[in-house]
């Protein structure tokens, strides 16, 4: 059974690297070109390479969106903490970043933390299927089901005012194109992540959006891209990256150093400091028009790879000597490119603030983790939850009809959110007859339930 599974977990990975490093069919342009004279800020922005505005590069922050893609597993959340702990951007707040969250394997209570530390919460889907056809042919409906149904759950569990949830990466980053868009509209939604550039774009694109479709200066690489018009729609393209001047190109970070080169296992074979150059050259590139450099992985290269992480900690602490980048949101970024502003007039400004009221505007008040044996597909599930456990293991629904984002009203409180958590154990279908409520056997449950959900859905 071991060795079954091994084989299983290898061939998906093998799959998933295929998935990300190739791109589906022959490239296309958009037919459609913008008018920059009709095309204004703060509502629409044409595709360039040179910054919104008007405004010089040694004039504009070097904004980083630092993204990761999947569940949120106790298992990810140490590495988290030593990421973004004590780094702030020049105006002295914390850093923000940004995760796009799938269902399966999340700790919403967790969820709930992040946010509270002034990071992002974004969809990336309920169900998160390994395949990409299927996404690549579902309807807007169906679209607009996988997104928004992640987005209420972000809500209902993660107790994240809806109206924050603005953004979406697609699962393999491959879109529906218009499909995807329409859906993301009718949401009310703000932006997609999902859309790859062409190899080693130099000077690197600037975000848009989507008045005029995909632009026309941008490779379609992974069809159908967007053509129809969809106004105020950011498109916050993914720009590969390339481990040096002569490697291959990749669109996650993670990518560049996959882990199985042959039918073994094979652990990363790099040093800190290989990391540690492999993310300057790509920054670098980034610095001649400050376009946002955007660091896209997945946490799971991290984890048991120590000098992977120091080498992006070190990275992180080079750019913490320069006082021209901010390690914002993405969502704090398209706020600036709407409103772009010199950096003489940051600190004096709040669109990179330090919101202080986000630590008590979404606290976690009672936690809890919930345990189903059998409504759950794929045998027993671990759920952690700021909200009361449902009767079953939630899923993605026959039917939904999704609430138009407004302005969320949430209860504020000025008690301070505790670092550790007293949970209450639910075992609301449970075939047990005596369940031991054991916090701590749940939390080791919950790491485990992580790791396993987490390897199904390393590099997607």
């Amino acid at each position: 059974m071991a060795l079954i599974r091994s084989i299983i977990f290898i061939t998906m990975i093998f799959l998933k690297i295929q998935i990300l490093l190739s791109a589906a069919g022959e490239p296309s342009l958009s037919p459609s070109t913008c008018d920059s004279q009709k095309c204004l800020l703060p509502d629409c922005l044409c595709t360039s390479t040179t910054a919104p505005g008007g405004l010089n590069p040694e004039e504009i922050p070097q904004m980083v969106f630092l993204t990761f893609d999947d569940a949120v597993a106790d298992v990810m959340y140490p590495t988290y903490q030593r990421i973004l702990q004590n780094r702030i951007n020049p105006n002295s707040c914390n850093i923000g970043m940004t995760f796009f969250v799938t269902h399966e394997g999340t700790n919403y209570r967790l969820v709930n933390e992040l946010f509270n530390r002034g990071n992002e919460i974004a969809s990336h889907t309920v169900m998160h299927t390994m395949d990409y056809e299927y996404w690549k042919n579902t309807s807007a409906d169906f679209w607009l089901k996988e997104i928004g149904y992640q987005r209420h759950l972000l809500h209902t569990y993660g107790n994240i005012p809806i109206d924050k949830i603005q953004g979406f990466r697609a699962p393999f980053l491959q879109t529906g194109g218009d499909a995807t868009f329409t859906a993301l509209r009718t949401l009310g939604m703000n932006y997609d992540s999902s859309m790859t550039t062409a190899e080693l774009m130099d000077p690197p694109t600037w975000p848009f959006t989507m008045d005029y479709g995909y632009g026309p200066t941008h490779e379609c690489r992974d069809p159908p891209c967007g053509k129809e018009s969809h106004p105020g729609l950011w498109s916050i393209p993914i720009v590969e990256f390339r481990n040096g001047e002569k490697g291959s190109p990749c669109n996650m970070a993670d990518i560049c150093f996959p882990p199985f080169k042959t039918a073994n296992p094979e652990p990363y074979n790099v040093t800190a400091e290989e990391i540690f150059n492999y993310f300057m050259f790509n920054f670098n590139r980034f610095t001649k028009t400050r376009a946002p450099f955007g660091i896209h992985q997945h946490v799971y290269w991290f984890l048991n790879n120590e000098p992977i992480l120091q080498g992006f900690l070190q990275f992180l602490d080079y750019l913490a000597t320069l006082d021209y980048v901010y390690i914002v949101p993405i969502s704090k970024g398209i706020e600036w490119m709407r409103n772009p502003m010199p950096l003489n007039q940051m600190k004096n400004k709040d669109v990179f603030n330090c919101d202080e009221s986000a630590k008590s505007s979404a606290p976690c008040r009672k936690p809890q983790v919930c345990y189903y044996t059998q409504s759950a597909p794929g045998g027993p599930r671990f759920m952690g939850t700021c909200a009361p456990c449902p009767a079953e293991y939630t899923w993605l629904p026959d039917q939904y009809d999704p609430v138009p984002i407004t302005t969320t009203t949430v209860p504020t409180t000025t008690q301070t959110i505790p670092s550790t958590v007293t949970y209450t154990t639910s075992f609301p279908n449970s075939s047990a007859s005596d369940p031991d409520n054991n916090n701590l056997v749940m939390h080791l449950i919950l790491i485990l339930q992580g790791l396993i959900l987490g390897c199904l859905h390393f590099f997607c």
